[in-house]
């Protein structure tokens, strides 16, 4: 049993003895094992850095967005109604209904004050610190960009038609640049932001600038976005030597900025892409066809994976046949058990030392940002917002990186979480019981949640919130 003192309520302190006796289950002791992670990361005081709030209660503000919608909670009027009903003795217990309420919530979340970006910096270095997620240098950050769909709303803030490559066709909705460190089997969220398109002429007139970045006054563009991320990444220390993407982000420009934060970059490059090599220029699909492939390895069903690489050669600026970037070119072919291409890749990198299969490891390990479009969809609520303002979209997309990563921790901090998978844990923790038992002082006494026993973060220290706010004090039974 663990110790939970919170602020006595006037009910409480009224009722008799008999009636706050006997332990009492809770359906929600999976947000005591997400309290436990984020102490160990260091809590609001840390992670909250960049808020600028003038009212009370910032840090619990910010933690009930992060950590109540993996109960689920699917909007801000949800979480404002779980934090206010008191039917569960747990949220009897902690009494947050003095500190978060819709409108504060509201206000909250669209403020113009706070610095999301120094938020998700604050979570970046804590994850790079923490020895269960650290991720050295042989590590990559991924980078990529989704779509997130909102079919009705036409008062939603600056929504607007935008590619999606899935159904293959433009859908009224948002993009989103995202950005993960991943190393082997560890990886987390860097960040999620919003792409905000050009909606006037005069703005697409300055918008359509692929070749350079963008200037004082214009809207940044996905790939200014996505250095934006891999720069939060690197001053919060996290020590991916690579940065991976895909060929909507190998543009000249963008890569030497990547290599100016002195990171390597690893893209894939459209079948016209001009290569030098010696003093010979053409397309990359044309120097795949004399370079000779090997059988790399054996997949499922039949299909094997072949590959082979190009000597050290030059990626060409567009229009200009002699300056460019120092590269080498690698060619992967999966092939069926007939020998038919299903799926071929052209894959250039500034690691030019890499081999065959540090080149091929290194970009597999591109998926998990793919990973977290999906489950951020699907389990993490990266898709419950219904805004009217840009500042309430940016500040939920930021919650969801943050509880992504949060997510990630924990599965790599307890054994427990880690044998579960992402959409498991997130319906483990929705579902993790717990048995609160009230005291005559108005304090309690909480159970571990029998279903989901993350003994490792359960021996963390307390929570370090405002006394007032998260009276959370664990100890052992």
């Amino acid at each position: 049993m663990n110790s939970l003192a919170p602020t006595p309520r006037p009910s409480q302190l009224q009722a008799p003895a008999s009636e706050l006796s006997g332990p009492q289950p809770s359906a929600s002791g999976g947000l005591l094992i997400l309290a436990q992670a984020w102490a160990a990361l260091g809590g609001g005081d840390t992670l909250g850095a960049g808020l600028r709030w003038r009212g009370k209660a910032s840090q619990l503000l910010l933690w009930v967005l992060v950590a109540l919608p993996l109960l689920p909670l699917h909007s801000l009027r949800a979480v404002a109604g779980w934090c206010a009903a008191d039917a569960d003795p747990l949220r009897a217990a902690l009494g947050w209904a003095a500190a978060v309420s819709q409108r504060r919530l509201d206000r909250f979340v669209l403020s113009p004050r706070h610095d999301w970006l120094a938020v998700l910096e604050a979570m970046a270095r804590a994850m790079a610190r923490h020895p269960a997620t650290a991720v050295g240098e042989n590590g990559v950050l991924a980078v990529d960009s989704t779509t997130i769909e909102k079919r009705y709303g036409p008062h939603m803030a600056e929504r607007s038609p935008v590619y999606d490559a899935v159904p293959g066709k433009l859908v009224d909705g948002y993009a989103v640049v995202s950005a993960c460190a991943v190393e082997g089997e560890r990886h987390w969220s860097v960040g999620l932001w919003p792409y905000r398109k050009a909606l006037t002429a005069a703005e697409r007139a300055q918008h359509a600038r692929r070749r350079r970045p963008a200037r004082a006054g214009e809207r940044p563009s996905k790939l200014d976005l996505a250095l934006m991320l891999v720069g939060v990444a690197v001053r919060a220390g996290v020590a991916a030597g690579t940065v991976v993407a895909d060929s909507a982000f190998a543009v000249s420009w963008w890569l030497r900025e990547i290599a100016a934060l002195g990171r390597h970059w690893l893209v894939s490059l459209r079948k016209d892409r001009r290569l030098r090599i010696g003093a010979e220029v053409q397309s990359v699909e044309d120097w795949a066809k004399t370079a000779p492939l090997q059988r790399w390895t054996s997949e499922p069903h039949g299909q094997e994976l072949w590959g082979g690489q190009l000597p050290e050669g030059v990626l060409l600026d567009k229009g200009c046949q002699r300056k460019g970037l120092p590269c080498r070119a690698t060619i992967m072919e999966r092939r069926s058990r007939a020998g038919k291409v299903l799926h071929r890749w052209y894959l250039a990198t500034s690691q030019l030392a890499w081999d065959l299969g540090a080149v091929w490891q290194h970009w597999e390990w591109r998926w998990p940002v793919e990973e977290l479009h999906r489950t951020g969809k699907q389990q993490l609520g990266m898709e419950d917002f219904h805004v009217r303002r840009w500042e309430g979209l940016v500040a939920w997309l930021v919650c969801s990186s943050l509880r992504a990563s949060l997510v990630a921790f924990v599965r790599a901090a307890d054994p427990v979480c880690g044998a579960l998978s992402t959409e498991g844990l997130a319906a483990a923790l929705s579902g993790a019981a717990c048995l609160v038992e009230q005291q005559v002082d108005g304090g309690a006494m909480v159970s571990l949640p029998p279903t989901l026993r993350a003994v490792t973060l359960w021996n963390q220290a307390p929570a370090p919130l405002p006394a007032r706010w998260w009276p959370l004090r664990l100890k052992a039974a």
